[in-house]
């Protein structure tokens, strides 16, 4: 959006959602979709960002460059944009259209975007193992053969509890009298 605030709730959930569909077409990270210090949506990378134009079809590309040599490079790499502010080191391009695999990888390029992370079903019970649980838990529960033993050893009462090997599990209350 170009003012600096929503009018409206509807009018954000909309910006919102048009982020979201750049967001997938460029392959990027669901976590570089966040809102800036007006509140307003952006994609955010670490050399730049994009925004909506406004008109609920276009998208503002705010480049930052490294010199003016790069700036000058990325304006020759991103000829599928127009250029809008051409400053010495940074500038703004609108993007007209969602981009083809091939140009979004030249906006990640240039932005310094985060791909989006691609998941193996091997990857994600991995992952939920090592106790990522809510970011990587599929619909159903994946269960990892191994992970929590059936049934858990407990020491008899006779053995010394300085020789007995420690175990994680419930305690009878024997044990915890000790």
């Amino acid at each position: 959006m170009t003012g600096l605030i929503y009018a409206n709730r509807d009018e954000a959930r909309v910006d919102r959602r048009q982020q979201e569909h750049l967001l997938d077409a460029l392959d990027a990270a669901p976590g570089q979709l966040r809102r800036d210090a007006c509140g307003l949506w952006i994609i955010a990378g670490r050399r730049g960002s994009l925004q909506t134009w406004g008109d609920g079809k276009t998208w503002l590309v705010y480049v930052i460059g490294r010199s003016a040599r790069h700036w000058t490079a990325i304006k020759g790499r991103l000829t599928f944009m127009t250029v809008t502010q051409d400053g010495d080191e940074e500038g703004c391009f609108r993007l007209l259209e969602l981009p083809s695999p091939r140009e979004a990888a030249l906006i990640r390029d240039a932005l310094l975007l985060r791909k989006r992370r691609a998941l193996t079903e091997a990857a994600r019970a991995s992952l939920i193992a090592a106790g990522a649980k809510r970011r990587f838990r599929a619909q159903e529960p994946v269960s990892v053969p191994g992970l929590v033993p059936e049934d858990i050893p407990t020491n008899s009462p006779g053995k010394s509890a300085a020789k007995s090997p420690i175990v994680a599990g419930r305690m009878t209350e024997r044990e915890e009298a000790r």
